[in-house]
Parts: C-alpha cells; structure tokens; sequence
C-alpha cells in the first residue's frame, strides 16, 4: 500500500482506554473546506506558531546517536531563515504571487538539515520536490524532468548521483543542502525577521504547489503528485493530538505528513537518526528512553521490535501503533495484538489520499481490516475482480484525490482488498493487481500474504515468489544477517517449518515446495523503493538467471537414490503424505488412482520434481505427463524401477486397459419388467452444470411431454445442487425464460457417480427408479491430461451405475440411456469416413484418456443394448459452439482463444480447414428429440453436416464483426504467439501455446473426417435443419466477447445495487423483503408505501393503475432508493414493486447510478388470491390479482437480471432460494 499524503482520521475509539482523557476530544475531523483564519501557506504554519508559542518544545533529533535535543518553534523558524538567506543567493525568491513556482529537487537523508531546508525553501516560495534516495538515475531524471526543476539541493553523499543525472538535464543547477553548523547556534532573544514573502498574495499562494511526492516506482517509473499548500494544511489539521516518534523517512508522504502533523497540533514529535541503521537495540533505546504517546513506522520496524518480548511490551505501552507503506504479516499483527498493541493499520495512496484507517472500538481486534468511513463513501468503489477480490476506485469528487487514470475522472488504484465477513465496510488489504501471478494453467496467486508469512521469521529479510507463465510457483529467499555463518542446509532446515506455515494460507495451486526456493546471501543487494517494498519487475529482472536456473533444475533427472520396487512405493507412500491431507491419505492405497482422490496437475509436477531430483533413473528423463501415465504407487513405482533397470514394462497397453475396462464394466443385471401406466416422459439429466446439460434442461423443463426433469449433479446438500442448477441456467441466459410450470419440474440432487447408489438416499433413489422412462448422460471430468485409468472410478464406473439405475425402471422396459459421447472418440479413425457405429479398432480414439474413456463408454453401452435389451444410444457429439440466441461461448477453449488471439496478438491463422460446427442450442435440441423418441439402440453422429472453410468464411465474417488482424500461415502464427506477451492475464490465448505448436507448428496438410450423419437427422429435426455457419452468429458471438470475457474495462462498473422485490399482489413481496433486509442487514422500502394518495384510492376501489400512474410511482421508487442509500450510507437497498410489464423494468434498470436486480415471485392464481384475500386492511382486494396476472409479462430474452422464485414453499424455504442466488450475484 503506497503511503498517503493525507492523514488518517481516527476517532476516539483508537485511544487505549487506560489514557483516552477530554483531553483528547480535541482530535479534529477532516473538512472538505478550509478556514480562512488558518495559516495559508506552509510557511504562515511555522511564522504563526512560533508567534503564538515561542519557545515551546515541537521537534526532537539526535545531536549523535540516541542523544536527542529538543526544537521549538522559534528555533524551526529562524533555522529555516538562516538557510534560506543562503539558498536565496542560488535560487532567488519568487517576488510576485504571478510569478512561476521554481521546482527544486531535494535528495538526501532525512536529518535535521533536510527538514530544515524544506522550510527553507517553502520561504523563498519554491516547491519542494521530494527525491527518494532510493530511486535509480533513471527515475531521478525522469522526475526531475517532468516537473520541470532547475535546482536540485543534495546532501554531500549523493553528489555524485545528481552529477550522473546531469547530462541528461543540462540546465540543473546542483547544489549542496547546507549542514547544521550554518544555521544551529544560538538564537538570542532580539526579533528576528523570518518573513521572505511579503511581496507574495498568500490567498494566491494557497493554490500554489508546496509539495511534489512521487509514487513508489514498484510499476515502472515513479510519477509526480503535486499538492497544494491549502490540501497539505487541509491534511496537517487532523491529528491525533499525540507526542510522537518517527522512523519514517521524510521524503516518505506520511511520514513528513507525520511530521507537519505534529507542528500543526503542537504535539512534539521525535524523528529517527538518519544516520543509525534500523535496528531493535537502538528502537527500544528510544522508546525506553524518551515519552511520547504514537509510533509511526513501517511492518519492518514492527517485525524488529516483535521478534523480542521486550520489544512487543514497549509497544504495548503506547497509546497508537501505527504502521503503513506496506502490509504487516498477519502472524506478526495478531501477535502485536494479542499482546496488547493498540495496532492501527492505514490505507492511502499518494494519488488518492488517506482514505481508510483500522481504527475501532475496544474489543475489536479486526487490526488488518480499514474500515470506509461514511463521508468517503460516496467517493469510493469497490470493483469485483474475483471470487471475493475487490480494486479499489476512487472516484472523482474525492477532496484529498489528486490523480486520474480513467476517463470518467476516477482513479483505479490496482489495490485488492476482500471483504470482511461481517462488519460492514471493513476491508482486508491483499495485494496489488500487478503482483497476481497468473500460472500457465491460468490459475491466480496472490503471493503477498505467502511472503509476509516468510518474511515474518527472524530467520528471512526478504521474499519473492515468481511463476507467471509457469506450471507452479518459485521463490527467492535473501535471510537475515544472523544467518550468516550457516550453510545452505542448514538454511533450509530452519526454512521447512516457515514455508509449510506458508502454505496453509494458500490453495493446493499455489503451494511451495522446498525445490523451488532459492536461497541468496544475506547481504545480496535488490529493488525496492523508499518503503523497503519489493519493486517486483525490477526484482525478476535482476534475477531472471536464478529464476530460470529454478525451473531447468526442477526438470533434470538427478537423483541418486536407487531403490527396489518395495523401497520405492514406501518412498511414494512418504511424498504422497506430503501432498494429500490426513483425512484423504487414509484413501490412499497402492492401486488407488492418484486422480480420483484429488491429486491435481500442479502436486503431480511437484511429485515429478521430487522423484526427479532423488530417483535415480539411469539419467533417463522422466515424462512431464509420467504421473498422468502411471496413476498409483504400484505402476509409478514400478516405470521408476523399469527406467533404472531397463527393463521391460509391465504396463499394459491402452488397446488392452481398454478391453479390459469394457469386460470389467459390461456385467448387468436384467431388467424386470413392471406393467404401469405411463402419464409422461420423466428425464434423468447429468451435467445441467455445464454449457450443454443447462440447454438440456431448459429444453426438457419446456417440453410438455415431460413431467420430471432430475438433475443429479456434484454437490454436497440439495440446496447447493440446486443453486448449481439455478447458476448454470442463469449463466447461459437460460433460468429467466423458464415460466413456472416448467422450473418446477426441475429436481437437483447431490450426486457421487462412482458409487453404486450414485450417493443418492434410499428413499430418491427409489423414486427416481419409479417414474424414470429416459437418462441423459452429459457429465464426464474434462481433462485432457489424464490417462484412461483416471477416468474409471468416476466417469466409467460411473456410466455403469446409471445404466444400472435405467436397469431398474419400474416400467414395462429399462429406461433409455443416452450417452453423449465425443468425436474425439473416433478422431483416430483410418480411411477418413465415421460411420455411425462403434469403431473398427480401440485405437481409432483420439491419443488422449479422455477420448479413450468416451470410447469404452460407447462399448459398454452397446454391450448393455445386446445383453439386456435396453435402448442405449451413443450421441456422438462434435464441435459445440455459442448458442444461436446469446452468443454465450466459453472463452477458455481453444478456438476461443485463437479468435480472441485477433485482439490480443493481431493476428488469426490461414488454416486449410473446413470445420463442422454446431451451436449448442441446436446440440441440445438434438440430443432431446433422439433421446425422447422410439428409436433403439444405436450409434448417432451429432455432427453438422454442412462445413465452411475457416480461412474463406470464417475469417472474413470476423473481419466483418469488428476485428481487425493480420493473417499469417499458421508456422507464422505460432512464431507470433511465441514472441507475444506471457502474461495469461493480458494475453489469455498464450495459456495454450503448447497445445497450439503441436497442433500448427508444421506445414503438413491436415485431412478432416467424414461423419455419416443420415441416421441423427432422420431421428432429429434440429439437427437436419441446422445451417452452416452464418454472419448473425459470428457477429453475436464475438460481440458477446468484447462486452464480457474481452472487455478489461470496469469504468462502467456501478457501486450500488437495489435489489427489487417484484411479482404480482399476494405473491409475499413484503414478507420476503423484509426477511431478506434483516438476514442481509441492508435497508428495506415499501414500495406501496410510495403510491400518491390517489393511487391508492382508485387501487382500494378495484380500478387498475393506468401506465400514467405507474411511470410516476417507478420514478419515485428509484429516487426513494438513492436518497435512502445514500442517507445511510448503503451500497445495497431492498424495493418492493410489483414491477409487472418489461418496459416498467427497463425503466426500474434506467439509472445511471444503481444497477437494478429483480427477484419476480410467481404462485399460481388460486394461491395469490387467498393470500390477497386474507390480509386485514390492505388497500389491495383479491380482484387485483387477476388483473395484475393480465399485465404480468414474462421476462424478455435479454432481461437476465430478472430472477424468477417460486414462492409455494415455506418462508424459510424461499428465503434460504433468494439467498443463495444473491450471494452468487452480488457481495
């Protein structure tokens, strides 16, 4: 977090309790105006205090060592006089208020003489440019250069800096800062004129530059924020009203904030020796040996003093702790608390000014959480980047805001923060955006509480973690000095337990093994800007060589350990323990699949890595997929051992683990066959979470032969299956046009398809075997890594136990099975035709498990067609794309993401290729219609039977839709993506540049395959109507894009929300909204409440609202609701309004201020009317119901923020609905 130029405001609260005296209540609260009666100028601030209090004691700095002297006022102000008589032979004062600020550059330690020559300089009306001493040349020329200084004041040890940067500013004027001996001697007790700018208009001045703070330069080169001389006194009138003590340097925002604070409340201050190391012995020095109430200073000061009792109980002494410029460990801040540190955590940047303190109420041990205060809420904005990870965003309006970097005026800070549970606007500081490392597969790591935790170990002075682009994450360790002397073992043994404390704050992705940190020497030198903050980029490009030497380590096969078979599966029982939590080791067998007990692509890289570094393999170089080859402790043990020895594998080969699977899984049961009446279709559906099954659902909910539609799905409670159900609707624009009717046959339960009950209770299970006549299997584990064995336990077996569960239908036939298969089952296939019936040869599937797993699949599906006579069909399912209606297309896949390369890189390749798309409304329609009708078994292509050519049509329909972008072959293309950005984040297609070389790094033809598709068109109409690719959906789906997964902009973002509680009299709006306001603690309005009196009166007589009526009730319901939120300070509000016809919602979702969320309660008419008819003095009788259900229209295609709720249940029930579904929508 970069330091403020503007104070925390802290209320009483923050005081210890033992000394919060009146005396306090002096504390002063920040004003958006200013008072004319106070000083001006910086220098009217000193001239007026020395008048009013002479000889009172306000600055304390050593004369050597520890040994302070202390200043007064008058001694501040004749000091500056005297030098700037001397500085005004080299810089002459400015005589005239229109005359231009003269910038000097001021580059040296923060002593006594530096703050001296700021008042100085603030005399002679000049601005003082503060100059890090710890930015490069670079940076230094650049902001000299920018704020366009002429005169640079150095002290004598930086000379020779400002000598370097010279050349580059050939009319920069050096010039030392004048030492203590020229301005500290006896002042006597005559008058002293201490006034220089007489000839200056001090109104004039006010507005005039005082200070230049640059940003840290953590990014790139620092910037210029230029303050005023009325908003840095603005800032200095609130204080603490504290005696203070100062580690920070002054060039630093807050801490020559810190310090003027202190001479604008008369509260003395102590300032650290520039000149000794920060160091604990000479802090607890000074805290022991001088008084004074608040501490200002950076977590590495805190961490010195923490890291001793002694230390933590000087702390605890005093009244505030206060810390900035970057965020304390949580470890070192709980244990500071713990202790009874008043710690108080502020945020602030130097563009936008203090904007949040940790200040709070005793008991209230939230330290790391800053909390919004109310003034500022209508300033601020907190812009979703993720799964609770929020950017802050000033926005334009705010007093202390001095920088813009958006067109609408706001300032995007690039600071996340997350949301505390359950105090309201308390935030929790995370990371900066450009610290996100995006790992190869996509994944975000968020690295900065992983290093704070390091860091917070006497043991380590710095830590890095690096891996954008990468499989998993590195770090670079620099340790203590009190490390020196040992060796890197011994290092490294006191580095286990800190890196696994480490690692439970992070995901599984994101854990660091000891493999992959590197340890410098502790006096290794690093980036880092004025705050001891890590310039990250500066710091990969310093040790780009280590970092690289990481990775390629990490790849050789080194070990020497040479182990029997035996040996090596107790050496993988230990590094499985290592990887897999207690509970799910206790699954662990020798023959368990390592994959389907969670193990994930980033452990099985760093088990590769292990086994790597100590297994000895006769130098052969283990496989980066050899953990996906060989899934167990048996087989991995086993390859190890083959590797050492040469000996043969006794792994068998897929042909055979193929046949194998199909015998395993091809044993049923015969179905007994049960004489009922059939009254409709009931469905059993697998997958609805994904883009296909939502589309089946939606079109099975719809379809009036079908009664049930069940939907067996991962989860762990109903409740959460059916908010997966509900999101995966809503996701796909989907849940909105379902009527009542139809999301009432929808069904989710919990489902594990591995077991043979698929997880299912007795009582559902039975159920469902009671009415089922239909089971569509969409489900499968979409990884492309995984060998055929990984996809037994869950997908293979899995597909067994339903078809077991069609097996058991109490009908008068097994229940059809519909299995949706894949192409890439038979991608294999020789002689360029499929036809629509299982393959010649197992090896006809694509090289990949998942394609194998599909085709065992198929086998046994028509093993269970011959031997039980039940009606399995295989839906061989090819390339899916956006549906025809939204446009909606996952952005993560592969052609996606080459299309999305047009933007990213400029280019898209000329490919010799003629693709079989089908949209996956049109995949749906199909897989429904063969899957509801008579047909037997049997083998379907769903393949469209009319190609284009991706260069001839598809390209130049993209050229049409708005992209611009060249087009290279496809050798070129591959070339251009390689050289292109690295950053998945930025450059998303670059996540799949291996899987894109293998493919088109080449120049041979490619050949398509033929699919026979007469037999799915002559059971399908969708599919034997379905066009070839068009203009109308290459132009939807790629405007989608932009307004979705490409579009970076979050400008348009709006902060408040108000939530409309919509439906038709009867329907429990009240009841809802006010159950809804207290669960969710956020205010609630009547809508009723605002009709006009004669609104009401024509209501109570029966007579229907006219549009008129309406439009002037919607206009003051949204006025209502932003009066109200913003009275109380709400982001969100709860509105009751009946919000009936679509253009009164469109009117409701108008404002620019607010976005508009509808839940829409729906009951049958019957149910309304005796809710309406039951309420006692109610303007509304039961005739209104009808007439509301008359105006009542559905939702529109394009109105997917209207969420409909079905309101027959309970109130608990409906209410735990709306819950689940606002929690995945808004915070």
């Amino acid at each position: 977090m970069a330091p403020s130029a503007i104070s925390p405001v802290l209320p009483l609260a923050v005081l210890s309790p033992k000394n919060r005296t009146n005396s306090l209540a002096t504390v002063t609260t920040h004003e958006l105006g200013f008072d004319r009666s106070n000083p001006r100028t910086i220098d009217e601030l000193i001239r007026s205090r020395s008048k009013e209090t002479p000889d009172e004691h306000i600055l304390s700095y050593p004369s050597v060592g520890t040994e302070y002297i202390n200043y007064t006022f008058r001694q501040l102000d004749i000091f500056a006089s005297r030098v700037a008589e001397s500085y005004a032979s080299l810089m002459p004062q400015r005589t005239s208020s229109s005359d231009a600020e003269v910038v000097v550059g001021l580059l040296g330690p923060s002593n006594l003489e530096y703050f001296i020559s700021i008042l100085a300089l603030t005399k002679l009306g000049h601005t003082v440019l503060f100059l890090s001493t710890r930015l490069s040349n670079a940076a230094h020329s650049s902001l000299l250069q920018a704020t366009t200084a002429k005169h640079i004041l150095v002290h004598k040890s930086f000379r020779e800096t400002a000598e370097q940067v010279q050349p580059n500013l050939p009319a920069l004027r050096i010039h030392e800062i004048s030492n203590r001996t020229s301005f500290e001697y006896p002042i006597g007790d005559a008058i002293q004129k201490t006034q220089f700018d007489q000839n200056l208009d001090p109104e004039a001045e006010s507005v005039k530059i005082a200070w230049i703070i640059h940003s840290s330069g953590s990014t790139g080169l620092p910037k210029p924020i230029f303050q005023t001389h009325r908003a840095a006194l603005r800032n200095y009138s609130s204080s603490l009203n504290l005696k203070g003590f100062i580690t920070l340097p002054l060039y630093h925002a807050h801490g020559i904030s810190s310090v003027f604070r202190a001479i604008h409340s008369k509260k003395y201050i102590y300032m650290y020796n520039a000149d000794l190391p920060l160091t604990q012995q000479h802090l607890l020095k000074i805290l022991y040996q001088y008084d004074f109430q608040v501490f200002y200073g950076v977590p590495y000061a805190l961490k010195l003093l923490g890291e001793s009792e002694e230390g933590i109980v000087a702390l605890a002494k005093l009244e505030v702790v206060m810390f900035g410029g970057s965020a304390c460990p949580d470890s070192l801040g709980d244990r500071l608390v713990q202790n009874g540190v008043n710690l108080i955590s502020h945020y602030g940047t130097t563009e936008t000014g203090q904007l949040m303190t940790s200040a709070r109420d005793p008991g209230d041990r939230a330290w790391d959480y800053v909390r919004l205060p109310p003034a500022f809420k209508q300033f601020v904005r907190f812009e979703p980047k993720g799964a609770d990870v929020y950017e802050l965003v000033a926005l334009e309006g705010l007093p202390s805001k001095v920088a813009s970097n958006r067109a609408d005026g706001s300032y995007a800070t690039k600071d996340l923060f997350t949301p505390h549970p359950s105090i309201p606007d308390a935030w929790k500081y995370l990371a900066r955006s450009d610290d996100t490392i995006v790992l190869m597969n996509g994944e975000k790591v968020t690295p900065i509480a992983f290093e704070q935790s390091v860091r917070d170990s006497k043991y380590i002075s710095e830590a890095v973690v690096f891996g954008s682009g990468k499989a998993r994450i590195g770090m670079i360790i620099i340790p203590a000095p009190i490390t020196s002397g040992k060796s890197i073992a011994e290092i490294e043994a006191l580095l286990i337990p800190v890196l696994a404390k480490a690692n439970e704050l992070m995901p599984a992705y994101a854990q660091l093994s000891l493999d992959m940190a590197k340890i410098l020497p502790h006096d290794t030198d690093y980036p880092r800007t004025d705050k001891g903050t890590v310039i990250r980029p500066a710091f990969y490009r310093a040790f780009d060589t280590q970092i690289a030497d990481i990775y390629e380590s990490a790849e050789v096969s080194s070990g020497e350990l040479c182990l029997s078979q035996s040996e090596l599966r107790d050496y993988l029982r230990v590094e499985m323990s290592k990887l897999l939590s207690p509970s799910t080791m206790n699954l662990l067998e020798d023959t368990t699949d390592f994959f389907s007990i969670g193990i994930d692509s980033l452990q099985a890289i760093q088990l590769r890595s292990v086994l790597g570094k100590n297994i000895d393999t006769s130098g052969k170089k283990l496989t980066s997929n050899v953990i996906f080859d060989f899934p167990s402790i048996n087989l991995l043990a086993d390859e190890l051992y083959r590797l050492r020895t040469g000996g043969v594998s006794t792994f068998s080969s897929t042909t055979s683990q193929m046949q194998e699977l199909v015998e395993k899984y091809s044993t049923f049961e015969n179905h007994v066959p049960i004489q009922v009446p059939k009254d409709g279709q009931y469905i059993v559906l697998t997958g609805a979470t994904g883009s296909l099954g939502a589309h089946l659902a939606s079109q099975l909910a719809l379809n009036p032969d079908v009664k049930k539609v069940y939907c067996l799905v991962r989860a762990k409670t109903p409740s959460q299956a059916n908010l997966r159900v509900i999101n995966s609707l809503r996701d796909r624009g989907l849940y909105h046009l379902l009527p009542l009717d139809a999301r009432s046959k929808l069904a989710a339960f919990p489902t594990n398809f591995s077991q043979q009950d698929l997880g299912l209770q007795p009582e559902i299970y039975n159920k469902i075997s009671s009415q089922i006549t239909s089971l569509i299997h969409c489900a499968w584990s979409v990884n492309f890594n995984l060998a055929l064995s990984s996809f037994e336990a869950d997908c293979i077996a899995g597909a067994h136990n339903l078809l077991t569960l069609c097996l058991t239908a109490k009908q008068s036939e097994p229940a059809a099975f519909n299995f949706c298969s894949s192409v890439s089952a038979v991608a294999a296939t020789e002689g360029g035709f499929v036809p629509e019936a299982l393959p010649e040869s197992f090896g006809f599937a694509q090289n990949m498990g998942y394609a194998q797993s599909k085709l065992v699949t198929e086998y046994i599906c028509m093993n269970a067609a011959k031997s039980c006579s039940i009606k399995a069909r295989v839906l061989r399912v090819g390339q899916v794309i956006a549906d025809t209606v939204h446009g909606i297309w996952n952005a993560t896949e592969a052609i996606p993401l080459m299309i999305q390369a047009g933007l990213t890189i400029g280019a898209i390749p000329r490919l010799d290729e003629s693709p079989l798309w089908l949209p996956v409304d049109v995949v749906a329609s199909t897989v429904s219609e063969i899957s509801l009708s008579t047909a037997g078994a049997g083998v379907m292509n769903v393949v469209n039977h009319q190609s284009f050519h991706w260069t001839r049509d598809l390209l130049p329909a993209l050229h049409k839709a708005g992209l611009e972008f060249s087009e290279p072959n496809q050798q070129e293309w591959i070339q251009i993506i390689q050289k292109s950005n690295p950053d998945p984040s930025a450059n998303p297609p670059i996540k799949l540049l291996e899987f894109f070389a293998s493919k088109y790094d080449n120049d041979k033809p490619r050949t398509a395959l033929v699919y026979d598709t007469s037999y799915a068109r002559f059971l399908s109409p969708s599919l034997a109507a379905a066009p070839k690719l068009d203009q109308k959906l290459v132009d939807k789906f790629v405007q989608r894009f932009r307004t979705t997964s490409w579009n970076t902009s979050s400008s348009t973002h709006l902060n408040k929300t108000v939530i409309f509680i919509a439906g038709p009299c009867g329907s429990g709006k009240s009841t809802i909204a006010q159950a809804l306001s207290r669960k969710l603690n956020i205010p609630w309005i009547e809508g009723d409440s605002i009709h006009s009196q004669a609104s009401i009166t024509k209501m109570a007589s029966g007579t229907p609202l006219s549009d008129h009526d309406r439009w002037e009730w919607l206009e003051m319901l949204k006025a209502t609701a932003l009066l109200r939120m913003r009275a109380e300070n709400q982001e969100s509000i709860i509105v009751t309004c009946s919000a009936l016809k679509q253009r009164y919602r469109a009117e409701l979702r108008s404002s620019r201020v607010f976005k508009a969320l509808f839940f829409m309660l729906e009951a049958r008419k019957d149910v309304l009317v005796k809710r309406v008819q039951g309420r006692e003095g109610h303007f509304m009788g039961g005739g209104m119901v009808e007439s509301q259900l008359e105006v009542l229209e559905l939702p529109g295609i394009e109105e997917t923020d209207v969420v409909p709720v079905n309101v027959s249940g309970t109130e608990e029930e409906v209410l735990a609905g709306v819950v689940g579904i606002l929690g995945s929508i808004v915070r």
